[in-house]
């Protein structure tokens, strides 16, 4: 037994130093060890890092704020829609109808639904009427009759009688657009502001949706806005219109 316990003691006393090696190492290790398992709380069992508390309850209220002004948003749209559904507007009707008058509309209302309280006569020429243009508070109808020159509908709020709220139309010819009367750009159907030189199909109907987006236009400069038409066009074009 002592003769074991010399052999051991030689041993140790010739691998000393390899001896303090290992156990160095081995001590790194339970301290590497140690830290790995206290961090665990940090990390999901496939060692993919964990989103803190505090940042899933920012993204959790982020998206609440979100979708809450997303809710905000749509009733408001919906209560602007109603009240736009229930706002009444005055519109004047003459010409070839059985009962021109002065109507009380909604607001969503469109020229058809105009023209069935009126009732056209036999000899109305509808040909330059849009009867799927919206109303406008203030408008002035006028529904032409058959082979008789039309007239442009305009609000007629600061004219002095009947023939001037119903500013005549001129034909599309050259030297004969404006001098009979000017369109007014706020009334005018695109039928209507086709009747000028220099006005296609795509800028009457770029016009008329541009005055449906952003309202009645507050001056004739204000077409450059349009999409499709440029200063050349506007200065050409300018004169055949009012406000």
């Amino acid at each position: 037994m002592l003769s074991q316990w010399e052999r051991w003691k030689e041993i140790i006393s010739k691998y000393k130093i390899l001896f303090t090696f290992i156990s160095i190492a081995l001590l790194l290790s339970v301290i590497f060890l140690c830290n790995i398992f206290i961090h665990m709380d940090n990390k999901d069992v496939k060692g993919i890092p964990t989103v803190s508390i505090n940042k899933i309850n920012k993204i959790n209220k982020t998206g609440s704020e979100s979708q809450t002004d997303k809710t905000a948003a749509n009733v408001k749209r919906k209560e602007k829609s109603i009240k736009s559904e229930n706002e009444i507007i005055v519109v004047d009707i003459k010409g070839a109808v059985k009962y021109p008058n002065i109507y009380e509309m909604k607001s969503t209302d469109r020229v058809k639904q105009l023209l069935d309280k009126a009732q056209i006569l036999d000899n109305a020429d509808l040909s330059t009427i849009n009867l799927a243009e919206k109303l406008l508070d203030q408008k002035v109808i006028y529904i032409p009759k058959k082979g008789e020159l039309a007239i442009a509908n305009g609000n007629g709020s600061n004219k002095s009688n009947d023939r001037q709220q119903e500013q005549t139309l001129s034909l599309k010819t050259e030297g004969n657009v404006g001098q009979q009367g000017k369109i007014n750009l706020n009334t005018a159907s695109e039928s209507q502001l086709l009747s000028v030189n220099g006005i296609g199909p795509t800028k009457a109907k770029s016009i008329v949706e541009f005055r449906e987006q952003h309202g009645k236009f507050e001056s004739v400069d204000q077409l450059k806005e349009v999409k499709g038409i440029g200063a050349k066009t506007l200065e050409k074009i300018s004169v055949f219109f009012v406000v």
